[in-house]
């Protein structure tokens, strides 16, 4: 089987988010980034899938020269080549409508895809949107919030899946090739060994700029690319402010509290918590 993961990066989930100067994005100086969490699980999954039925896992990824990262990741995990289509201009604010074209268009060029794979969101922005519009893009069958991959029949180019719904869980049959989103709950992604990582490095990893792209196939033009030609645009970002307040509600000093003083004290515990913190 022919397998394909699309993986993205992002910023550690750990990370202490700044907002920028221009005030519509982070800020990336000291940032450390990350493979997407969810993309870990589509890897996983595409990995095992290999081993269960044979054949190659290819990672994509569409991103800034810093992206190469987690493909390595990916590598070291037991995938066997990636495609990085590089360019700064991808590390800034790029909707999900043109990061699926991109990513739609080099999967075309790769013959005899069976399957691909991708996390459920990006946890960044968690548009939830980017699987589901390659998936239309290629006019193919997608799959969302898949608990487990059932049975796959290549010969019969039939895939069997769970899904999870409210209250339980179905049974979904499609033709392949197809694509899945995969949540947290599918699998338990492996740790990357020493002799893995340095093996990584020596796996195919074939680098597209974006002026190999043909973008008047895409029907879209160069310049979408990047925060300005983005069709969803952020206007302005803000941290939360986190503000602590801690309220004594004071009663008697003896020992021995009265009962009056006490329902005094539920009272206003009550109204507390209805008027200021309005938790009911």
């Amino acid at each position: 089987m022919k397998i394909v993961v699309f993986i993205t990066q992002t910023q550690d989930t750990e990370a202490r988010i700044k907002v920028g100067s221009s005030g519509d994005s982070i800020d990336p100086e000291g940032m450390k980034w990350i493979m997407n969490p969810y993309d870990e699980f589509a890897v996983e999954e595409a990995i095992q899938t290999k081993e269960a039925y044979g054949g190659e896992v290819i990672l994509i990824t569409a991103g800034p020269q810093r992206a190469s990262q987690a493909l390595l990741q990916g590598l070291a995990m037991g995938a066997d080549s990636a495609v990085h289509i590089s360019d700064e201009a991808l590390g800034e604010t790029v909707d999900s409508f043109i990061i699926s074209k991109l990513l739609a268009s080099e999967l075309g060029k790769i013959d005899g895809v069976d399957l691909i794979f991708t996390g459920m969101k990006i946890i960044d922005e968690e548009s939830v949107q980017v699987g589901i519009q390659i998936a239309e893009e290629l006019g193919i069958p997608h799959l969302a919030l898949v608990s487990k991959v059932i049975d796959i029949k290549p010969e019969e180019k039939k895939l069997v899946c769970q899904k999870e719904i409210d209250g339980g869980s179905v049974s979904v049959e499609v033709l392949l090739p197809a694509l899945i989103t995969c949540p947290d709950a599918m699998n338990e992604p492996r740790y990357a060994s020493v002799p893995n990582i340095m093996k990584a490095k020596r796996k195919p990893m074939k680098t597209v700029s974006l002026d190999d792209v043909d973008f008047d196939s895409l029907g879209i033009g160069r310049d979408t690319v990047g925060k300005s030609g983005a069709k969803i645009k952020t206007v302005s970002l803000e941290v939360p402010e986190v503000q602590r307040k801690l309220k004594i509600i004071k009663g008697s000093d003896e020992t021995t509290v009265k009962g009056d003083e006490i329902a005094e004290s539920a009272r206003e515990l009550v109204k507390l918590l209805r008027d200021d913190a309005k938790v009911i």
